[in-house]
């Protein structure tokens, strides 16, 4: 076993690199009392890690209690006998090194123990021989000496709470201290009236010549709807439609007059109604291209036989010319109207009742599909559109004879539309020169009522009346009621606020709960308009 003496101010890696160069495998370490760097469980924790990594069994051997503490904390074995170690003296005798702690006075953490000599300090290594030394006289024992200090750490604790005490009754006289003014004012209505145009032409606010931008909606919706006839009478009708003539005979026009005939497939004759002239066809690279025109013809005769199809015809005047197989006519349609003997009518009651019916349908509606249109945040109003009859027909005339009719309508809604928002701010900006310069609107209770003064659909331009009711209340001067306020009692304080006609209520709020007056320092104070 290899004792290793340490020093009291060793470092703690020059122990470290004492006990790797040590040749035995258990070293006792002789340290002395007070030696700081083995006053760290830490570094007693690191020691005891690399002695083990470095193959070394240590042992420590000390006066120091608070080193041994720590030392079976982290299981490092103590030990009170070390094997001699040889130390040379300066008659060449070898002698017995025994552990610092039979030799050193302990120290106590809270006492401040000053060393008076120099020789003082030499004097305890006399008792690490096994004889005594005869060159060297005893010298005197070490006197502890103590020193008052005031800047103790007690003492420093004590100022500190001190100090913090006198920091906390700053704040709480000084800083803490404030006011609340929470004042509800008396409201008084406000009535004015505003002129603003509405414009499609404009795509943004004009403030100055009170123009808000407008939209254009329009629908169209059309419907048809058969009716039976009501009305009965003789009848002796020719049925009428419309043929298509064509001239392939030659680049002149030919003119057909009045009553001239055409004959169908199954030999029906129908009779121009009014005098035509069929254009020229046309020659292309010596091809003749035939022209056309429609005309309108009636049966010769009266009698639903002669409402036929379609049919392919030709004129019987011009049979034995070469006219007769270059003009020719086809209708697409059938022919109608064809009655003889007594037959159900359509009256000008029913026509007109059968299109009012279609007409009120229709108008619903359409006014449904167009309201659809206007999205969330336009308002349109009743008088800002209008509802037309663009069309209006019947298949049959009044008195044309016919189980059924047919009536066609068509509708079209067109309105003008506007941002409300739009609108109000507009109102707004102009509110000042509708009220007394002293009151404040409360923009929150506007309410506006609108009216067409003027529409133009077809311009895209609308002319609004806007009546405006809102509530209002007296403006005050914040800073002269804290400039009043200001170190004033809560007596005082309530006799200020009831002594002003303008306010209906009004309440202060003293914070933290032990101030009764309004701090002196206007900064805080705090005034609150509250409208309920």
């Amino acid at each position: 076993m290899q004792n290793i003496l340490l020093g009291k101010n060793d470092e703690f890696f020059s122990i470290i690199d004492k006990i790797k160069l040590g040749q035995d495998t258990n070293i006792v370490l002789v340290v002395p009392s007070g030696t700081a760097a083995l006053r760290s469980i830490i570094n007693l924790r690191i020691l005891k890690e690399e002695s083990g990594f470095l193959g070394k069994n240590i042992y420590i051997a000390t006066s120091d209690d608070f080193i041994k503490k720590l030392a079976k904390q982290i299981g490092i074995k103590l030990t009170e006998r070390q094997e001699s170690i040889q130390r040379p003296e300066r008659a060449g005798r070898i002698v017995d090194l025994r552990i610092m702690s039979d030799i050193m006075i302990p120290k106590k953490e809270e006492e401040i123990v000053e060393e008076i000599t120099e020789e003082e300090i030499t004097e305890p290594l006399k008792s690490i021989f096994s004889e005594p030394l005869p060159e060297r006289p005893e010298k005197p024992k070490k006197i502890r000496r103590f020193k008052f200090k005031f800047f103790t750490p007690t003492t420093f604790k004590i100022l500190l709470v001190i100090i913090c005490l006198l920091a906390l009754a700053w704040v709480i006289f000084f800083v803490l201290p404030r006011a609340q003014v929470i004042i509800n004012p008396k409201k008084e209505k406000v009535q004015f009236e505003d002129e603003i145009t509405a414009d499609k032409s404009v795509d943004s606010i004009k403030a100055e010549e009170v123009i808000i931008p407008a939209q254009y909606f329009e629908t169209e919706k059309m419907e048809s709807r058969e009716f039976p006839s009501t009305g009965e009478r003789d009848v002796s009708e020719k049925a009428k439609g419309k043929i298509t003539v064509y001239n392939q005979f030659s680049s002149s026009p030919q003119t057909l007059v009045k009553t001239t005939r055409f004959r169908s497939k199954d030999g029906k004759i129908f009779r121009l109604t009014s005098t035509v002239t069929i254009p020229g066809a046309t020659i292309d690279e010596g091809k003749i291209i035939s022209s056309n025109k429609e005309v309108e013809v009636e049966a010769d005769e009266a009698g639903e036989a002669y409402n036929i199809g379609p049919s392919d015809f030709n004129i019987p005047g011009f049979e034995g010319t070469p006219k007769y197989t270059a003009f020719y006519g086809k209708s697409t349609e059938p022919m109608t109207g064809g009655a003889k003997g007594k037959m159900k009518v359509a009256t000008a009651d029913d026509i007109k009742g059968a299109t009012n019916i279609v007409t009120l349908g229709l108008k619903e509606a359409a006014l449904q599909d167009f309201q659809a249109k206007i999205t969330t945040g336009l308002k349109m109003l009743d008088n800002s559109r209008a509802t037309e009859v663009i069309e209006s027909s019947s298949n049959l005339k009044a008195n044309q004879p016919g189980e059924k009719f047919i009536v066609t309508v068509k509708v079209k809604v067109s309105g003008l539309a506007f941002k409300e928002q739009d609108a109000m701010y507009l109102i707004e900006k102009n509110v000042s020169d509708k009220i007394p310069q002293n009151r404040t609107l409360l923009f929150s209770t506007i309410k506006i009522d609108y009216s067409v003064s003027k529409l133009n659909l077809a311009q895209g331009k609308i002319d609004l009346s806007c009546k405006v009711e809102a509530e209002s209340i007296a403006s005050f001067d914040e800073q002269k009621i804290k400039n009043d306020l200001a170190g004033k009692s809560e007596e005082d304080v309530r006799k200020y606020l009831s002594s002003l006609p303008e306010i209906e209520t009004a309440k202060v709020i003293f914070w933290p709960f032990w101030v009764n007056k309004v701090p002196a320092n206007k900064d805080k104070i705090k005034v609150i308009t509250k409208v309920n």
